[in-house]
C-alpha cells in the first residue's frame, strides 16, 4: 500500500549508513541512524529469532499480536491463518527435539506508519531462506502479525539471480 498523505517510508538495513526515508512525493532523504521505529521494529525481529533460537513457547507467543488477524508460511507449509493455528504451528515446532536451530541475518527494516516489516536471510540446518516479517504498532510496542519464510533453491541460483545489490551496494551473499 503507498503511503498517502503525511505518511513517511522509512527503511534502513543494518549498516553504517543512514537510513533513508522516502516521502510520498518520492523524495528520498537521510535520517539519523538512531530512527526510532525502524531500530524498534528490528528489536522486534530479534525477539523473535531469540524465542525461535531458545525454543522459548512463552517468548513467541507474546509476540505474536492477539487483537489482529495474523498470518504465518513456513517453509512448504500452507498458509495458516488465525492466532490459534498460527501458535499451534509455532509451539510444535519449538517443542520438537529434532527441529534445527535457526540463525538470521542481513536485516532490512521498512517502517510505514504503524506497520513495520523485515527482510531477512534466515538459516535452518543447511537451508537458506528468505523471510519477510510483518509487525503492526499496537499499545505493547510492535506485535508480528505475519511471518513467511521461502527457501532458495541454491546458492548458484540465488547468485544468478541476484544481479541487484543489497542497500549498501554489495552483492548478496551466503556465507
Amino acid at each position: 500500500m503507498p503511503p498517502t498523505g503525511d505518511a513517511m517510508v522509512k527503511t534502513q538495513a543494518l549498516s553504517s549508513q543512514a537510513p533513508e526515508t522516502e516521502t510520498a512525493e518520492g523524495d528520498t532523504h537521510q535520517h539519523e541512524h538512531g530512527d526510532t521505529d525502524v531500530q524498534d521494529v528490528l528489536a522486534a525481529n530479534r525477539r523473535f529469532y531469540q524465542a525461535f533460537a531458545d525454543r522459548d513457547v512463552a517468548g513467541m507467543e507474546a509476540l505474536w499480536a492477539q487483537d489482529r488477524d495474523v498470518r504465518c508460511v513456513h517453509p512448504g507449509w500452507p498458509v495458516l491463518s488465525g492466532r490459534e493455528p498460527v501458535m499451534r504451528s509455532w509451539r510444535e515446532l519449538l517443542g520438537n527435539p529434532r527441529s534445527p536451530g535457526v540463525r538470521h541475518q542481513s536485516e532490512q527494516a521498512t517502517v510505514c506508519g504503524d506497520v513495520g516489516w523485515v527482510v531477512c536471510e534466515e538459516f535452518v540446518a543447511n537451508t537458506a531462506l528468505v523471510v519477510t516479517n510483518l509487525f503492526a504498532r499496537s499499545g505493547g510496542g510492535w506485535q508480528m502479525i505475519h511471518h513467511q519464510a521461502t527457501p532458495i533453491s541454491s546458492i548458484a541460483a540465488f547468485e544468478d539471480a541476484s544481479g541487484y545489490e543489497d542497500l549498501n551496494g554489495r552483492p548478496p551473499t551466503l556465507h
